[in-house]
């Protein structure tokens, strides 16, 4: 086995062929047991199976034999993050940044588990370091936007949305939550503007659909309102029963 089977098995794992990737990262590591890179690899392959357990060896056996290797602490702490195991994940991720500080992707996934567990401050400052590190990182801007948002500092939140949108226009929740904002500070024709770029993006979108239905309502549109009302149903009814409410 070559460098030319870990790139093939990293291809596979890119467009979303997880079990030919952890075929191939198998036949390397049966003749090269102790490559870290390839170990990390297949832990990559094997979360997103959801083969939670296979991963987390792979990854132990990465740390075995680099324990100083910060992104295989990072997947480590990105693995419990998944698993909704917040407090351990924010201890490897910890363990992550000890040894490398500059780690964005470390600070911005800890603070999504800070905004989880509901310390919004904390989580605040967790991206604002990602953007320290690395001011273009949309998710950090989006994230500090919703954390901005939760706590009613709308003009704030959209500077921030405005942010990721400058690096990526294309996310249609980055253009709802900025509708939302809007919305909440009484612009109401901007905050329609936001929502059908949403759903340009995502026609199915239902957040943004619900939400410009209230707008439209705010505006004394009611029977355009019921129209998107109307469309939310039939979305819901198309997804099964459980997600009608």
């Amino acid at each position: 086995m070559s460098s030319d089977d870990k790139i093939k098995g990293m291809m596979y794992a890119s467009i979303g062929r997880y079990s030919e990737a952890v075929t191939i990262f198998n036949e390397v590591l049966d003749t090269s047991p102790d490559d870290v890179g390839v170990l990390m690899c297949r832990a990559g392959a094997l979360s997103r199976m959801g083969s939670f357990a296979k991963a987390l060896e792979s990854i132990e056996k990465a740390l075995e034999l680099d324990p100083l290797r910060a992104d295989a602490w990072f997947l480590k702490g990105l693995l419990f993050y998944q698993r909704g195991n917040l407090i351990k994940a924010l201890g490897y991720l910890e363990q992550a940044l000890d040894i490398d500080p500059r780690h964005a992707e470390a600070w911005c996934i800890s603070g999504n588990c800070y905004y989880y567990i509901g310390d919004f401050q904390k989580a605040m400052d967790c991206y604002e370091a990602t953007i320290n590190i690395e001011r273009e990182y949309p998710k950090a801007w989006y994230n500090k936007g919703v954390v901005l948002s939760d706590i009613r500092l709308y003009n704030e939140a959209l500077q921030c949305y405005d942010e990721a949108l400058r690096i990526n226009p294309g996310v249609a929740v980055v253009w709802t939550n900025k509708g939302y904002c809007m919305a909440m500070l009484n612009k109401y024709e901007e905050a329609l503007d936001c929502l059908d770029r949403a759903l340009d993006i995502n026609p199915e979108d239902v957040t943004a659909l619900n939400n410009k239905a209230a707008t439209l309502r705010r505006l004394g549109r009611d029977e355009e309102a019921a129209e998107y009302d109307e469309k939310v149903r039939e979305l819901m009814i198309a997804r099964g029963p459980h997600t009608v409410m």
